[in-house]
């Protein structure tokens, strides 16, 4: 093999570590070394099994701190730890989640924040800080997650939220949408799908409008009616409805304490919050199984024949 120091000797078998592996022996500079290793987490030397054990307890609805606690894993380790696996169930999600074939769509976004609310900001703050959200497009019949996207919720973020999923509909596949009444969904959505989708919005109306925040951020405010609204094609009117993506928020909100309300757990980095929410949107699909379908979504889906470990989420 070619030596790893200089890169370019050749190397020779030189005796084996404690741990039984092979060392090597460059034949011109002379270095010695052993062949690299690959494992699931990379250049992390957490166990494998302590591993799953913190990001069981991630998708539980654990803190941070608290995993640590419990299992004795420094703070900065799973943060480390939350990174690679993030990174590799976004992987995991983008390779997955292709030409799926859904009837019915529904869109939404669950609000959170980074290190401070957005009143709270000040002119020198990073523009990461502040109000973030998690657009999801749920698949009303599987339950599967079809596409998430972590950002503002403004004209650009819908673009690229709408943007994700339209490519991972099958082409010549006619779904029907359903979002809420946010303008942002309406020129993102004539960009990306054209007349190839049947796109309805559900706009809800509210009896008191809170005066401490923005105007379409009303989680006390009564509901008073909520208005299907036919924008392109023929969506069936029976199917018009957020209710299924709503549950699905609270999901979130039940299994990653980042969403917490009123807690100390929020996100204290824009990187560690998308790292959280791509371990949630794989294991969603394909570890947990969901109560009324009795498997997990990515099964209902056909996209697995079985229920994964976390552990499967490391190695794919």
């Amino acid at each position: 093999m070619t030596c790893l120091k200089c890169l370019h000797g050749s190397a020779v078998k030189a005796g084996t570590t404690h741990a039984h592996t092979h060392r090597f022996r460059c034949r011109d500079c002379g270095a010695r070394f052993t062949e690299p290793q690959q494992t699931p987490l990379g250049s992390h030397t957490t166990a494998i099994d302590d591993a799953v054990n913190v990001f069981t307890l991630m998708t539980e609805g654990m803190s941070v701190r608290a995993i640590s606690r419990v299992t004795g894993i420094h703070k900065t380790t799973i943060l480390s730890l939350l990174k690679t696996v993030g990174e590799k169930c976004a992987r995991l999600f983008d390779a997955q989640i292709r030409n799926v074939r859904p009837h019915y769509v529904q869109a939404d976004e669950a609000w959170t924040f980074v290190q401070k609310k957005q009143k709270r900001l000040t002119a020198d703050d990073p523009a990461d800080y502040g109000d973030q959200y998690v657009w999801i497009a749920l698949d009303s019949e599987t339950k599967a997650v079809l596409s998430y996207y972590v950002g503002k919720r403004d004209a650009v973020s819908a673009y690229e939220f709408i943007g994700d999923l339209s490519r991972r509909i099958a082409d010549q596949h006619r779904p029907q949408l359903t979002t809420d009444g946010l303008e942002g969904y309406l020129g993102a959505v004539e960009e990306h799908f054209g007349a190839d989708v049947d796109f309805a919005q559900l706009v809800k109306q509210y009896a008191h409008p809170r005066t401490d925040g923005p105007d379409w951020f009303r989680p006390s405010s009564h509901v008073v009616a909520a208005i299907p609204t036919l924008i392109m094609g023929d969506p069936d009117e029976r199917r018009i409805s957020t209710s299924h993506i709503e549950r699905a928020n609270l999901t979130v909100r039940m299994h990653l304490r980042r969403f917490t309300r009123l807690t100390n757990g929020f996100s204290k980095k824009l990187e560690n919050l998308k790292a959280a929410v791509a371990l949630f949107m794989a294991w969603y699909n394909f570890c947990r199984v969901h109560q009324t379908l009795r498997v997990t979504p990515a099964m209902e889906a056909g996209l697995t024949d079985h229920v994964w470990t976390i552990g499967e989420l490391f190695a794919a």
